[in-house]
This record gives structure tokens, C-alpha cells and sequence, in this order.
């Protein structure tokens, strides 16, 4: 192996620093693009298969090893190991792609029809214009980003893994129902300055060396820290055995790993894989949508909280606002002075209906009990995502004047205030929750294990309830 002049070395045991290749507004954009685009979706299974898979990189030893892939009956490439197959005879049954940068269409090269295209939302327009015409099945990236989850439809299945498309792909292929993967390819090292198997776009300016075992390995950053990640994301699928292939830094640690003892079925899939909540049914969103455009009065009631809005933005750290479940909109028009961000979340609204961006404040003022019983804890879930310090929550707790089309009361839930401070408290501290009327004020931040909220919630005594607008006070329960 031969090495560049001195390079700088680095420690194999320390987690490296790695980078996202694109603005989050571009992969945001990208992600709404493709969930658009394309219909087909990846559906993770539980069920194990019997038979072995070949999940091929484009490591160098690619270079060495690809023969042994034609023993293979099921071959999962990424990166530029697909033109690199193909261009030997070997036809992927998947191919699956992550990165968010138009180059990846060189790389796949020419699309087959015998091949199933996994690509993920992240990628380019240009990669799913490339492969127009041949199967592609979409899945989405779980990054651990709120930004990420908020622009995904409730129902998308999202995909755990780690930092590339290599490791992306041993789970791809654990959610396809494979157990025994082995792999060709995946070398977190360089062999002669060169990085992959065969040419690729993105040239390496500067090498790094690592020590591992008293070997001297060539390698960057990224390329080390996925080589550290891969061992934990073989630890979330304790079902799945890895056989790797030729010779690396990556070979080189698999021989060291030590597998988890696991299970198969719906306990293996919970570990690497999951759908985002669906707050809403169609049915009720249809119901909704007709009810605001039949009365110009229904969802019209934000306005009438303004003043206790205002009175909470006196606080300078709450730079934003949502405005959940926002209806006609009224809370916005009557805010738009206030000098902070105004975003608005309604499923029953068009323009409004794409999943909802966190905020400093959350305001969800006669929204839960219209929520449908069964999207309830999804959409309290769904509140304690959003909620960075305050929420600001008003229920009411009897019957509306209104019904929907099916004859059924628009206040699906009617319970008294002990019920709803018991189902707010189990995902939020509840700083104060007061009685006005039939209706249910609350003031929560996010659930801490600190006396109930007010480290978070200090804006509570700014607020006593004879500040409300709603008229006179009740019990504090």
C-alpha cells in the first residue's frame, strides 16, 4: 500500500466529523419532489428469507472479488458498483442510491429492466429522470432531523442507517427480509490513492492514513466514520449475519466484531425501520375540507386567542409561532405585527396541510377535540414534536354547534378538564391548566424530569388566568 507524503493520521476509535453535500433546503425540496413524483414504495417486511444476498460497493476490492458476485441469485449494488457489474454481465436484482447530487446518474450508467431502482427521496431530479420508464420504488432517509421528518406525508416508511450508501444498503437489504448478507466492496480504505473500484467523478485532494491492528490504512474522514458506524448498524439487526469480502480496513474490523444474538420478524424490523403517524384519516380530511368550504365561520375562532398570544411573545426568546390546526387563518392576519415567524399547519387545508416545522411557541386552540380518537396520541406526538419551549393549547370540553356531512359532532372527543391534563401530561410538562367555561386552557413545555415544565415555561407568570380574553376564571385544576 502506498501512501501520500506525511499525511495527517487518524485515531480509528474517534468519531469523525462528517458533513451533509447539500443545503437542507435543497434536500427538503428534493424529498417533496420525489414523494410526488414517484408512486412505488418501498414496503419493509418482516419476514425472513432463506437465501443469501450479495450487497456490492464500490470499494477497490471490488476490483478483485466481482467474480464471486455471479454465485449470487440476489445482488443488491449502490453507487458505481451497478455500471461496474453490469458492464460485466452482472445484472443487479436492486440498486439503490442515497446521495442527493445529480453525478450518481454516470455512475449507474445504463438502467436494466431486470433491475429494481431503490432510491431514496434525497436524490436528485436528475436521477429519477435518468430511470423514467424502468421500476423504481421510493423509501426515505431517517437522519434523526426534524427539518427531514417534517416535509414526509404521515404513513411514509422511513429507513434507519448510517452516514453512505453502503451502509444504507445492508439495512435496505435486512428490510427486504434478507439475513445473510455478504458483502463486496465496503473497504473505509483507499488502495493506491484510488478510492473506488473503477473511475468516479468526485476526486480525493487530500488522503488521511489510520492505524488499525498495525496495519496502515489509507482513508478520509467520512470514509472512516463509516467504517466505525457499520458495526453499530449491524447491532440493530441482530437477526442478520455479514460475510465481507477482499481485503480493507473495514475486513480488517470485521474480523474483531463479535454479532449480537437476535431475533427475526416485526421485533428486527422496529429497530431499522418505521412509518411516520398518519394524523388524519382521508375520510375526515374530505369531511373537514368540506366544512370549511360550505362555512365561513367554521375554523375561524384563532383571532379570539390573539391577545393572550401577544401577551406570550412578550417573552424575547419565543421567536416563532405555529399556528396548529389554523383553519381560516385568522390568528395569523391578527399576529402579523407582532415581529416573529408565523407558520401555519391545517391537514383540511391545502395550502397549509404539509407536515408543520417546529416552533418556539405552538398555538393549538380548539383543535384536539375535533382530532380523530384514534389520531389522537399520533397527534400529541406529533405537538411534542414541535413544541421547542411553549405550547399554548385550548380544548373544549362539550359539544359544537356544528356536525359534519356524516351527521356526526364536529368535537369528536368531549372529555372533562382531569382527562385532558392526564393525556396532555403523558407527553408534555404541564405548567398551568385552567377552567374557563367548557373550555380547558393549558400553557406546557417539553416534557422534562424537572418539576413540571417551568425551567422551560417561565413566560407562566407573565400569564395568571385573569390575563385571558375568554372571560371569567374558573377552577385551576
Amino acid at each position: 500500500m502506498t501512501t501520500l507524503t506525511a499525511p495527517a493520521r487518524l485515531d480509528v476509535t474517534e468519531k469523525q466529523a462528517t458533513a451533509y453535500c447539500i443545503p437542507l433546503w435543497l434536500r427538503d425540496r428534493q424529498i417533496r419532489e420525489a414523494t410526488q413524483r414517484v408512486p412505488g414504495r418501498l414496503a419493509p417486511q418482516a419476514e425472513a428469507r432463506p437465501d443469501p444476498i450479495a450487497v456490492v460497493g464500490f470499494g477497490p476490492s471490488l476490483s478483485d472479488t466481482w467474480e464471486q458476485v455471479r454465485g449470487f441469485r440476489y445482488v443488491m449494488s449502490c453507487s458505481g458498483s451497478h455500471r461496474f457489474l453490469v458492464e460485466r454481465g452482472i445484472v443487479p436484482t436492486w440498486h439503490c442510491a442515497v446521495d442527493p447530487r445529480p453525478h450518481k446518474v454516470a455512475l449507474i450508467g445504463p438502467p436494466q429492466a431486470a433491475t429494481e431502482y431503490l432510491i431514496a427521496s434525497t436524490c436528485h431530479r436528475a436521477v429519477f429522470d435518468h430511470l423514467e420508464g424502468f421500476a423504481v420504488k421510493l423509501w426515505h432517509v431517517f437522519d434523526a432531523t426534524t427539518d427531514g421528518l417534517r416535509v414526509l406525508p404521515p404513513g411514509e416508511w422511513l429507513i434507519t442507517g448510517g452516514c453512505d450508501v453502503g451502509l444504507r444498503a445492508l439495512t435496505l437489504a435486512g428490510c427486504l427480509g434478507f439475513r445473510d448478507l455478504h458483502v463486496f466492496g465496503l473497504d473505509g480504505c483507499a488502495r493506491d490513492e484510488m478510492k473506488h473500484a473503477a473511475a468516479h467523478p468526485n476526486a480525493v485532494t487530500k488522503w488521511r492514513e489510520c492505524e488499525y491492528e498495525g496495519v496502515v490504512y489509507q482513508t478520509t474522514p467520512g470514509m472512516l466514520e463509516a467504517a466505525r458506524q457499520l458495526w453499530h448498524e449491524l447491532d440493530q439487526m441482530p437477526a442478520v449475519t455479514a460475510m465481507f469480502y477482499g481485503e480493507g480496513l473495514v475486513q480488517a474490523m470485521a474480523k474483531r466484531y463479535v454479532p449480537k444474538p437476535g431475533v427475526n420478524g416485526a421485533a428486527f424490523l422496529n429497530a431499522v425501520a418505521f412509518a411516520k403517524p398518519a394524523l388524519i384519516s382521508a375520510e375526515y380530511r374530505d369531511l373537514n375540507a368540506r366544512l370549511h368550504a360550505e362555512n365561513p365561520y367554521y375554523g375561524s375562532g384563532g383571532a379570539r386567542h390573539a391577545p393572550t398570544v401577544l401577551k406570550l411573545l412578550g417573552d424575547p426568546r419565543l421567536r416563532s409561532v405555529l399556528d396548529y390546526g389554523a383553519g381560516k387563518r385568522t390568528l395569523a392576519r391578527e399576529l402579523a405585527g407582532a415581529g416573529v415567524p408565523i407558520w401555519e399547519y391545517d391537514p383540511a387545508v391545502p395550502e397549509i396541510a404539509e407536515s408543520p416545522r417546529p416552533a418556539d411557541l405552538v398555538v393549538a386552540t380548539d383543535v384536539l377535540e375535533h382530532v380523530e380518537p384514534e389520531h389522537l396520541r399520533a397527534v400529541l406526538g406529533d405537538l411534542q414534536r414541535c413544541v421547542l419551549q411553549v405550547g399554548y393549547f385550548t380544548i373544549h370540553t362539550g359539544p359544537a354547534q356544528k356536525t359534519l356531512a356524516d351527521g356526526r359532532n364536529t368535537h369528536l372527543t368531549q372529555k372533562d378538564a382531569h382527562w385532558w391534563r392526564q393525556k396532555l401530561q403523558a407527553y408534555f410538562g404541564v405548567a398551568k391548566l385552567w377552567v374557563i367555561g367548557p373550555e380547558v386552557h393549558a400553557l406546557v413545555g417539553p416534557k422534562t424530569t424537572e418539576k413540571p415544565a417551568r425551567a422551560r415555561v417561565s413566560v407562566v407568570s407573565a400569564l395568571p388566568p385573569e390575563a385571558d380574553e375568554c372571560g371569567a376564571v374558573g377552577a385551576i385544576v
